[in-house]
């Protein structure tokens, strides 16, 4: 579930019965946050009940990745740059980067679905 817009995910949509619709790309948290719920429905479903607030699950969990299907992200940054903007200056934006553990860029890192499914759901 990348957070980059590399990567996306093509995906065909219409709202309005008249509009033919078109093919479009979705990225980052725009694609990674309903993949992320899909997930948390699949966990809802294997417990058989809602799961609720996973927050401190998560904690709980990362404490024993390789067998909770959490993925440590330990080399990616944030930092978007150099781009040049219209006026022709040159920026940078410094961001975060990744490490071992928790950190800003990646936060816990991704999962491993089908280890991590299993690893939530039995969490009470």
């Amino acid at each position: 579930m990348s957070a980059a817009v590399s990567g996306a995910a093509i995906v065909y949509y219409t709202f309005d019965p008249s509009d033919p619709g078109g093919w479009q790309l979705f990225g980052g948290t725009s694609l990674s946050s309903p993949l992320f719920s899909g997930i948390v429905a699949l966990t809802d479903q294997l417990a058989g009940h809602r799961i609720g607030y996973i927050n401190n699950k998560l904690y709980l969990l990362a404490n024993a990745p390789k067998l909770t299907g959490i993925v440590d992200v330990t080399s990616c940054t944030t930092t978007f740059g150099p781009f040049t903007n219209s006026k022709g200056v040159t920026y940078t934006v410094q961001g975060a980067n990744a490490g071992p553990g928790y950190d800003l860029a990646s936060g816990l890192g991704t999962v491993d679905g089908a280890r991590f499914i299993p690893a939530l759901a039995l969490i009470p």
